[in-house]
């Protein structure tokens, strides 16, 4: 008997209907492998979102308290005013003033530097400045265009060979070492010394000798008593507060003096002979003094027998000796 082996029509659809089936499984795997990790991806993303999003707050908050902090804004340097400088005043050529003056305009340069920015503007401004003599030499080479015009440097060197004849060097050495108080203050006296010190390069030690040697006799004779100071600034402090210590001395003695012979004198005895309100003799010599001198003598603290500072009458050497 013939056996029919050629495949079953209902058995081949069954057959394609589950290859379909399983290709669409293995596509839907794969689609949802892929969606998973889209999603991990997503997931991802967010997280750093939310990241910048926490750094974006921080940065704006410490903004905010930046700015609250420093509740003006400053404006560039460009844009800020400069400071207000006073104008030296004018200078007629005097020999002794032509480096103050030039240093003066130099501080103005440095504080106002967009104002004067260009050299030209800075000698126009001191030519400005000038009067007398000044003004006329330096009219004459503006108008001729002289070369040293050209910068503010050469201008002012050419100002001090030509005005300048303030003590530099050797001269304010020798200036120096003949510089005494006389009847200056301390503050007078140091400002002094210290102008023609400062051109003179002499050491620390020769400058406190010096300074020491040019006091009135009464502070050298008070400081010889004090440990003295190893520094020359220090030594003008001391000298200083003798100097006042002194003064309120002295008018100890005058307010003394005052009530001494209003309350204590006569009008009588004031106009009297000057035997009969010195009976003893009071100055070298043996000559008498009178009220007027002796007043004199008591404000400025000298004796009232050979007229000397550093001691009074009662201990005075020329009196002793003369009573030997």
């Amino acid at each position: 008997a013939h056996v029919d082996c050629s495949p079953h029509p209902s058995s081949t659809g069954a057959d394609q209907v589950r290859t379909a089936v399983t290709q669409q499984g293995i596509l839907l795997g794969q689609h949802s492998s892929q969606l998973t990790a889209t999603s991990r991806e997503v997931d991802l993303l967010t997280a750093q979102v939310a990241e910048l999003n926490v750094r974006v707050q921080e940065l704006q908050q410490e903004a905010l308290a930046s700015r609250s902090a420093s509740s003006v804004i400053r404006s560039p340097p460009w844009a800020e005013p400069e400071p207000h400088a006073n104008s030296p005043p004018p200078y007629d050529g005097d020999p002794n003033s032509c480096r103050a003056f030039l240093s003066q305009c130099s501080l103005v340069f440095a504080l106002q530097p967009r104002r004067y920015v260009t050299e030209e503007s800075q000698v126009a401004f001191v030519i400005t400045l000038l009067k007398g003599r000044a003004r006329e030499w330096a009219t004459a080479v503006w108008d001729a265009c002289a070369p040293f015009c050209a910068t503010f440097q050469d201008f002012r060197a050419e100002m001090i060979k030509l005005f300048d004849r303030s003590a530099q060097g050797d001269e304010a050495a020798s200036q120096l070492s003949r510089l005494n108080q006389n009847g200056r203050s301390v503050t007078d006296y140091s400002i002094q010394f210290r102008t023609l010190a400062a051109t003179c390069h002499w050491n620390e030690a020769a400058l406190r000798a010096r300074f020491r040697e040019g006091l009135k006799d009464e502070i050298q004779d008070e400081i010889v008593t004090h440990e003295l100071p190893r520094d020359f600034d220090s030594l003008v402090e001391l000298a200083l507060r003798i100097e006042g210590r002194l003064q309120r001395r002295h008018q100890r003695w005058t307010e003394r003096s005052s009530w001494t012979l209003g309350e204590g004198v006569s009008n009588s005895t004031l106009n009297a002979s000057p035997s009969v309100v010195n009976p003893e003799p009071m100055q070298v010599g043996h000559l008498r003094l009178t009220v007027k001198e002796k007043q004199d003598r008591l404000v400025r603290g000298l004796c009232l027998y050979c007229g000397k500072p550093g001691h009074r009458a009662i201990r005075c050497p020329l009196k002793a000796g003369a009573h030997q």
